[in-house]
């Protein structure tokens, strides 16, 4: 079972009605973050609506999806800032500061 899936049900209940069609329920996440696991960014859609969000999104640059290293690389690069910081034993605002630039480093080129 998902991660997401598991932890949408722990925090809202059990969803009755799973299934593979485009109208049934799925869980979609709303901030884009592959490796978020937060209840309150999860809810329930369709799959249809799923990927037309996902679609609509996608394009932005902004975007946690146009990610250039794809999502799994991204949630390592950003692991991968945090334990840096830590070793180095930084504080809070500076790991934050790394993990913004971690997450620019991924971003596509822009021309503005």
């Amino acid at each position: 079972m998902p991660g997401h899936l598991y932890g949408y049900q722990l925090a809202h209940g059990v969803i009755p009605r799973l299934g593979w069609g485009t109208d049934s329920p799925t869980v979609c996440h709303t901030c884009d973050n592959h490796s978020c696991q937060q209840p309150t960014h999860l809810r329930l859609g369709t799959a249809a609506e799923n990927r037309a969000e996902w679609l609509a999104r996608r394009t932005d640059p902004g975007s946690p999806l146009a990610d250039l290293r794809g999502p799994a690389e991204r949630s390592r690069a950003i692991g991968a800032t945090i334990r840096e910081g830590l070793a180095n034993h930084e504080s809070g605002q500076e790991i934050a500061d790394r993990i913004s630039a971690a997450i620019v480093e991924g971003r596509p080129l822009s021309l503005w």
